[in-house]
């Protein structure tokens, strides 16, 4: 189609008054010289045209040839391959997976005659995302759905990024409608969506399967909770919750089974439950005392019932290790004045630690009555493991008494000192045997005689008590470790309440080997704990003295939680303890697919870091195979990771330390991959998800049958998908149409001057 088009300058108004403006210049002509008629219809034409061309350029006319074509354009259809899919409860009782397939070949069709206006891209998606051949109208798909996530949001993520340089028309997704996905796989699907909504790209779902499974029963052990280092001789609690549908008024065992010596699990307690009707959840606590040290698998279990359909989710296990023996702690208490008790802290310390059996606690309080005691029979016969001093003046004991505990220290006990108005310098504990074992420098003009006031420049606060990531690591030191992972962990440091006060600590003044792993909040980050190795034993400066406060405001499991994990690591109890190679893992149960960190690190006979060791890492897989792991140094310690999680079962993780090409040690630990398969755990549909999704969109939820429809209705659209392409010649600022303007000008004058008419 061809035609015309002007675009005149200002508007056709401008272009006639112009017009009618100039046009009276066609008459005028030289008034002095009379010329002939031949000459005046010569110069008038010239006139004429320079006119004509000038009004030509107000136009500015333009020839156009238009033309019209079918914009390239991508339906993407997107199939859910995921274990799921294999539940048979569509139409007919066919298996999700069989009825999809069957409503795409339904449609094929529809698809076919659709392929000659679009590209039809097919994926299928379950963990990962992948292509489909399409030919003739039908995809090419696999016999089976073996995805082991449905990771919607993912897929939908990855189609945007993978047709990023096509113009997507539409995306249809076919699918139960369940994620169930884990990180990194993880994204929730309403983001993905937003984005399609945003680009104009509809979505349309078609929901297989039923919202609920019906009558279908099912028992499985949704929880379970185990500490990952316990002592010898010391009852141990596993707490599990079994999660009930169906099999109203029947009884089930719970057991629980701990591995032997020689690998073999068996079991160690069995207690029964009762389905009730309405109930669903059924807390379990189950017992054991371990007799030896080591590391064991622990597994709980919920009996299956005759004829369940899914049993991979009836048992959890982890691992855990087992300590020697308990911990003796000798813990002192003074009071603020002579005659008087100490304050509410030591009550709220005692039953923190208290609460674990093989924490024992000797409790003395002093009142000054009788300063001077001496303690070094007590001290030689009990053998202390740790030393709490809270809020005691140096006047409780006599000197021979002080040297003793620091020479029990020396010999690998542990000591922590309390904050309070008579502890560290004010407590007059400089040039005492003790001034060499605290972690921070104390001076003697801090001293605090009984009934002075507190000397404010002395005492920070109140402020809140936060952890300080080490270095090397990035992490906070286990003591401070109340929560699993780092995120978690600060959150709830930051969620406990405020504490009333802390001795002020100079970091300046912090003795060589000293670290500060907690710290204030105060603005000045006053350092609240600090630690430091003396001879073979462990010492903590801890500057508050106010804990109490988190039992009183709710926050008791974490309270216990951190004085339990300060007796230990004083203990030189902790998971470490005693190896000269070791390796921690994060934690010991993932889902499959997951990524397991782990740090490790290597001592020389003194407990010193080996900055130089060379580690070799192998990761025994459940079916015997060995992977090699690469780690990576990071300060004192070092790091690293494994990904190949994707078979259920037990893995063991074996580092063997080289420094100076001589063999260090070598250490082991294990964690455990779940086998529990989540998309048959809980494998309902959500076609009102789905929907919901479409709504987000100018989409629609379909239901199956519909396919065939809608794909027409695509067709239908093709021509809202057409571009007119325009092609336009541009005639009045061509350089042909500017020659004849400059030359009917310079004509003309030619011809006035040559007649003698200027």
């Amino acid at each position: 189609m061809t035609g015309w088009s002007f675009d005149p300058v200002g508007s056709w108004w401008l272009v006639l008054a112009a017009a009618l403006a100039l046009a009276p210049l066609l008459a005028l002509g030289p008034r002095q010289h009379k010329q002939s008629f031949r000459r005046r219809v010569v110069l008038t034409t010239l006139r004429l045209g320079t006119l004509v061309l000038l009004l030509w350029f107000m136009m500015r006319p333009a020839f156009e040839t238009r033309t019209t074509r079918k914009m390239p354009g991508t339906l993407v259809v997107l199939a859910d391959a995921s274990r799921s899919m294999t539940v048979k409860d569509a139409t007919g009782n066919l298996p999700r997976y069989t009825a999809m397939q069957e409503s795409l070949d339904g449609a094929w069709k529809q698809l076919d005659e659709l392929s000659h206006t679009w590209a039809i891209h097919g994926y299928t998606f379950g963990r990962e995302t992948k292509p489909l051949n399409f030919s003739l109208g039908k995809f090419a798909f696999p016999t089976e759905p073996t995805g082991q996530q449905t990771a919607i949001g993912a897929a939908l993520e990855d189609i945007l990024a993978r047709e990023a340089q096509q113009r997507i028309v539409a995306v249809v997704l076919l699918s139960d409608g369940a994620q169930r996905a884990f990180a990194p796989r993880d994204l929730a699907p309403q983001t993905a969506v937003r984005r399609l909504a945003a680009d104009g790209i509809p979505l349309y779902t078609l929901a297989f399967g039923k919202p609920s499974l019906g009558e279908q029963s099912d028992l499985r052990l949704s929880d379970m909770l185990a500490s990952d280092s316990v002592f010898a001789e010391t009852p141990t609690t596993v707490e599990g919750v079994v999660t009930a549908a169906g099999y109203t008024n029947q009884q089930f065992k719970v057991q629980l089974l701990w591995e032997n010596a020689d690998g073999k699990m068996e079991a160690v307690d069995t207690k029964s439950i009762t389905i009730t009707q309405g109930k669903q959840r059924y807390p379990v606590q189950l017992n054991y005392t371990p007799r030896k040290p080591g590391e064991y698998k622990v597994t709980m279990r919920v009996e299956s019932p005759p004829g369940e359909l899914v049993t991979s989710n009836n048992s959890q296990s982890t691992f855990v290790t087992v300590l020697k023996g308990g911990v003796n702690i000798l813990y002192l208490a003074g009071a603020d004045r002579i005659g008087g008790s100490p304050g509410v802290e030591p009550r709220f310390v005692r039953q923190a630690l208290a609460a674990h059996p093989d924490l024992h606690v000797d409790y003395e309080a002093f009142d000054y009555k009788q300063p001077d005691r001496d303690y070094v029979e007590r001290l030689r016969e009990s053998k202390y493991d740790v030393f709490l001093l809270g809020d005691v003046d140096a006047a409780a004991l006599n000197a021979r008494s002080w040297a003793a505990m620091a020479k029990a220290v020396e010999r690998g006990a542990g000591l922590a000192m309390l904050g309070g108005f008579h502890s560290f310098g004010p407590g007059g504990f400089t040039n005492t045997a003790l001034e060499d074992v605290i972690p921070i420098q104390m001076h003697r003009a801090e001293r605090q005689s009984f009934g002075q006031p507190p000397a404010p420049d002395l005492h920070v606060g109140p402020l809140k008590m936060l952890p300080v990531n080490q270095r090397g690591t990035g992490l906070p030191h286990p003591i401070m470790r109340i929560k699993e992972n780092p995120p978690q962990n600060e959150a709830a440091w930051k969620a406990l309440p405020q504490l009333d006060g802390a001795n002020k600590f100079d970091r300046t003044h912090m003795k060589n080997l000293a670290e500060v792993i907690a710290e204030g909040d105060d603005g000045s980050l006053s350092p609240l704990l600090v630690i430091s190795p003396f001879g073979e034993g462990r010492t903590a400066a801890l500057a508050v003295d106010s804990t109490y406060r988190w039992q009183m405001y709710g926050f008791g499991d974490l309270h216990r939680r951190f004085w339990r994990q300060l007796i230990l690591w004083l203990a030189k109890k902790d998971e470490t303890a005693g190896q000269r190679v070791w390796v921690k893992l994060d934690e010991r149960r993932y889902q499959q697919g997951s990524r397991v960190d782990f740090t490790l690190g290597a001592e020389n006979l003194q407990g010193e870091p080996l900055k130089d060791a060379d580690f070799a890492v192998e990761v025994e897989k459940p079916d015997g195979t060995s992977e090699t792991v690469h780690v990576n140094r990071r300060g004192e310690q070092a790091a690293g990771s494994f990904t190949s999680t994707t078979a259920p079962g037990d893995y063991k993780i074996a580092v063997s330390a080289r420094d100076s090409g001589e063999s260090v040690g070598a250490a082991t630990a294990r964690f455990s991959v779940t086998d529990q398969d989540v998309e048959l755990d809980q494998p309902a549909a959500e076609p009102a998800f789905l929907a919901n999704l479409a709504n987000m969109t100018s989409g629609a939820g379909l239901a199956p049958e519909e396919l065939p429809y809608l794909l027409e209705k695509l067709k239908a659209r093709a021509d809202q998908f057409e571009e007119e392409i325009v092609e336009t010649l541009t005639l009045w600022d061509r350089w042909p149409t500017m020659l004849a303007f400059i030359g009917l000008l310079s004509t003309e004058w030619f011809l006035r001057k040559r007649w003698g008419m200027v």
